[in-house]
């Protein structure tokens, strides 16, 4: 799933539950990430985030049963402020740069 650029919010329980989504990649503009939006999605694999600044998290489970090899990856430059913020402190063992 490719999120359209424009959109700045992903809402509550949006992709809850959606076990055979297996990446997303969330644009720049997205500013927050609703509870529970990527809940118990157990196919993922890898999830690409690009807005250099991270998106407000509204609880600590926006990724809650993420699976053990899934990866989040933010823009090169921006891993610690990802690891450090509010909310996203829970998934810094999952989190690494995008690949050059």
């Amino acid at each position: 799933v490719v999120i359209s650029k424009g959109v700045t919010s992903i809402g509550n329980e949006a992709f809850k539950w959606c076990e055979r989504l297996t990446n997303v990649t969330i644009p720049d503009s997205i500013t927050s990430i609703g509870n529970s939006a990527f809940n118990s999605c157990y196919g993922m694999t890898e999830y690409h985030l690009k807005p250099t600044t991270p998106p407000r998290l509204s609880s600590t489970n926006v990724f809650q049963n993420i699976p053990s090899g899934c990866i989040i990856y933010v823009p090169v430059g921006c891993l610690k402020a990802y690891q450090n913020a509010t909310n996203w402190a829970t998934y810094a063992s999952k989190m690494q740069e995008e690949p050059a």
